[in-house]
């Protein structure tokens, strides 16, 4: 067809024309490319689209892991650091469910001066993944009868999103105490608390507008070595 449309140019000053066979070839051949090109320019689109969420569902897995397994290593009975409050729990763990963990960890804490705070972990209603540290009341250095504000108005807690869209009904943190034992699949009691020797945390992102992509999971086994020796005040992880 191009050599054809070759040939009529050449004929330069010619008074024939195209024919409508001849010119129906041309825009039938046109469409077939451009409809090729058209199909490669969304399939790469679609190709860059989803790695784009896989890589940002690996960096949110990866963070949360990061930032919860660190902290969580720092675990510790306040009476280790002199603790001497009657509201504080004989344990280092407040709450533990499937999807929640609350506990006194030693951080920002040099020399013992601050206390322990109380972190939290939680899968909100939004399946956001949400970190929260709150230190002691202000006190003497010497005073080791921490206590907590109430959080709102006036009691300073620090608040973050550590990952997005955790797939809904995931289970988080499961428990085992010093010998290896899962301490069961639902919210633990007072007794079950005080026994919490080690912890799996999973973390299973999935974008909710990405069907085709699979939800990235990170997998980690912790140990809390403050759960069975005595912790000493040490620098901030």
């Amino acid at each position: 067809m191009i050599a054809v449309l070759r040939r009529r140019l050449r004929a330069g000053n010619g008074d024939d024309g195209f024919t409508l066979t001849e010119l129906l070839v041309t825009v039938f051949v046109l469409g077939i490319l451009l409809a090729g090109v058209q199909t490669t320019l969304i399939f790469t689109q679609r190709t860059v689209g989803q790695q784009s969420i896989r890589i940002d569902q690996e960096q949110q897995t990866r963070l949360a892991m990061e930032a919860i397994t660190k902290t969580l290593r720092t675990a510790v009975l306040p009476s280790q650091l002199n603790g001497t409050c009657s509201s504080c729990n004989l344990a280092a763990f407040i709450q533990g469910t499937p999807t929640k963990v609350q506990f006194y960890a030693n951080i920002n804490n040099d020399a013992n001066v601050i206390g322990p705070s109380q972190v939290s972990y939680v899968v909100n209603s939004s399946n956001q993944l949400v970190e929260t540290i709150q230190a002691p009341n202000a006190h003497a250095a010497s005073d080791y009868n921490y206590q907590y504000c109430t959080p709102g108005p006036g009691c300073v807690v620090a608040t973050r999103v550590l990952a997005y869209n955790i797939v809904p009904g995931s289970t988080i943190f499961t428990y085992y105490d010093q010998a290896g034992t899962s301490l069961g699949t639902g919210t633990l009691n007072a007794s079950d608390l005080a026994l919490v020797d080690s912890m799996d945390v999973v973390v299973s992102v999935s974008d909710s507008a990405a069907s085709k992509v699979p939800p990235t999971t990170f997998t980690a086994r912790v140990s809390l070595p403050n759960a069975d020796a005595i912790a000493q005040p040490s620098p901030s992880p």
